[in-house]
């Protein structure tokens, strides 16, 4: 019977006329989607370059004191990069880079998502996914969009470094494909492909535990407090630092990987191609803490760029709807 009922459903044709009120166009998700990554880059780059700081300051030294600021200061280190001559130059060091790895990890991103999100959703009884469904999805184009973007990664991350190391050892790389290049010849795609695991890792951890918690709070909030302004920004605050400290592990070994240099005699310290001994061996130097330092300036980026996101993206989501006609029941 079971089965019968299921065939029947499916054979029905309202199953496959059925249409949701309002679905955006390729062009509009990827639009909305690269317009929010450019601007929240640009403003979360000061925090990025610092974050990557305190990374380099604690390689093999781990924090300094136990602090909410787990042992760095972020604000004190924003005040010595902008006062290092550059300005604000100086804090906006690997713009670049970083604007084309978010921009290519969001296009891949959002491309898969929707393709495997449409394919799926007719299937689906409710004529949508459930949020557990959503999540993985979010999770694997995530995954596939941090290969992608890894490269650009690479560059980000050496040169906001290199003005921190010793004149005669900086890399002083060019505009973006220049620095691929000459990554690609000095290193091959081993180079390129640093830390590509935790990129990963990152990635994937961060879409779940980012949209997991902010979900689940936001409906809560609204059954509590009704549509307010404020829940948004709330629920956003709780899940960017559920976010940031299952993330910044994955981000802090991602960053040793990659702004290590061939010539091991170079390195600070020079990590074993293993990740198990890789991971003993940064605790057995920094103990644990050594993973979350730069968890405040993390922070401050999820948190800034979250909020650039869903702010763009839902003004544009609405404009678009009304200009579709719908009602404000549909909406």
């Amino acid at each position: 019977f079971r089965q019968r009922k299921k065939q029947n459903f499916h054979s029905s044709p309202m199953n496959y006329s059925y249409k949701r009120y309002w679905e955006p166009t390729y062009g509009q998700a990827l639009g909305a989607s690269l317009l929010s990554a450019t601007i929240g880059t640009f403003i979360t780059q000061p925090w990025e370059m610092v974050k990557n700081r305190i990374f380099q300051r604690a390689e093999g030294i781990g924090i300094r004191q136990v602090s909410v600021y787990m042992g760095h200061n972020p604000h004190k280190i924003f005040r010595e990069i902008h006062q290092e001559g550059h300005g604000m130059t100086g804090l906006m060091t690997g713009l670049d880079a970083s604007l084309l790895a978010r921009g290519s990890y969001i296009f891949v991103r959002n491309i898969i998502y929707k393709m495997i999100y449409d394919a799926q959703k007719p299937e689906n009884p409710n004529h949508d996914l459930t949020q557990r469904g959503k999540n993985a999805i979010a999770a694997f184009a995530g995954g596939v969009g941090a290969i992608v973007s890894n490269p650009f990664e690479v560059v980000m991350v050496r040169k906001q470094c290199d003005s921190a190391l010793r004149p005669e050892i900086r890399r002083n790389y060019g505009n973006v494909l220049e620095s691929i290049g000459r990554i690609s010849a000095e290193e091959g795609a081993a180079g390129l492909m640093a830390g590509v695991k935790f990129n990963i890792a990152k990635a994937v951890v961060l879409n779940t535990t980012m949209s997991v918690p902010y979900n689940y709070l936001k409906e809560g909030f609204y059954n509590v407090f009704g549509d307010m302004a404020c829940n948004r920004p709330l629920s956003l605050a709780v899940a960017a630092a559920v976010a940031t400290y299952c993330t910044i592990p994955f981000d802090n070994v991602k960053w040793r990987l990659q702004q290590q240099f061939p010539d091991h005699s170079l390195n600070r310290i020079s990590y074993s191609p293993r990740t198990l001994e890789m991971l003993i061996q940064i605790l057995r130097t920094e103990e644990w803490q050594g993973f979350f330092v730069g968890v405040t300036p993390f922070y401050y980026k999820t948190y800034a760029y979250g909020l650039c996101t869903f702010l763009i993206v839902d003004y544009l989501t609405e404009r678009w709807k009304k200009q579709a006609g719908l009602r404000p029941e549909q909406m």
